[in-house]
């Protein structure tokens, strides 16, 4: 992996380095470049695909960086992968730089975070097909759609009580966001293949896919706000959106694999 650094430049117009080929390497930073050291970290935190990080200045020694901006592609969320994620930070205090060549890297505290997040079908349904929903009443051969008008899940839900029965239910719902760091399924209307299902049942099997993203643990002490829907995605975001800033730029791009 190598680290390109410029001046003055847009996050979004940082161009994107040449990496050699094979598995994905976090090259050792230039001695001293502590902006350099910070971009390791993130890359190791979210596994992206490409990654921009600006600073509006470099990191002083005590590990508080002032502004940054992170434009993510391919990022990993709560074990959910992200089509892209902007973030900004502001009035960021991490552990000292001192700390950071071995790998103390922490953000202890953040001022303000603003996130603009994209989520599509594919990446919301490789995390439920990822998930263990319990030995005795669960989900499986679930599959989830996003519509501009919400969302269609449906999965076979087994039921054990004097016998095992598999049970298709199709979810008509929308997200709702919860505690302003989580998505769950909200205000779904339930369909019932040819068996009736008490109500319990069904908010039990509901439950145990909850929540779709958590992003209590993430990096960045995030605020929900808004849900927009598109066709194949979903778009979650703070109330105000992260914008590009000026400054020292970082881009990161993951190595490709060469076929055999």
């Amino acid at each position: 992996m190598h680290y390109g650094k410029r001046f003055a430049m847009p996050a979004l117009l940082a161009a994107i380095i040449a990496c050699s080929c094979g598995t994905p390497a976090f090259a050792t930073p230039v001695s001293g470049d502590a902006g350099a050291l910070l971009m390791d970290f993130f890359a190791k935190k979210f596994t992206p695909d490409e990654m921009v990080m600006v600073l509006d200045e470099p990191p002083d020694p005590s590990g508080s960086v002032r502004d940054m901006y992170l434009d993510i592609k391919g990022c990993s969320i709560g074990g959910v992968r992200v089509a892209s994620l902007k973030v900004r930070g502001m009035g960021v205090e991490l552990t000292p730089v001192s700390e950071w060549t071995k790998g103390n890297v922490d953000v202890k505290r953040m001022l303000h975070a603003v996130a603009d997040c994209r989520i599509t079908a594919d990446d919301i349904n490789r995390n439920l097909l990822g998930k263990d929903f319990g030995d005795d009443d669960h989900w499986h051969g679930i599959q989830l759609s996003i519509g501009k008008d919400g969302v269609y899940a449906r999965g076979y839900y087994q039921v054990r009580v004097l016998f095992t029965l598999d049970v298709l239910i199709e979810i008509t719902s929308r997200f709702r966001i919860v505690d302003a760091q989580q998505i769950w399924l909200s205000d779904y209307t339930l369909a019932v293949n040819r068996v009736g299902v008490p109500d319990f049942i069904t908010d039990k099997a509901v439950s145990q896919i909850q929540p779709i993203l958590d992003l209590s643990k993430f990096v960045f002490p995030l605020r929900l706000h808004a849900i927009e829907y598109e066709a194949g995605a979903v778009r979650i975001r703070s109330r105000v959106l992260p914008e590009p800033i000026q400054g020292v730029t970082y881009t990161y791009k993951k190595a490709a694999v060469t076929p055999q």
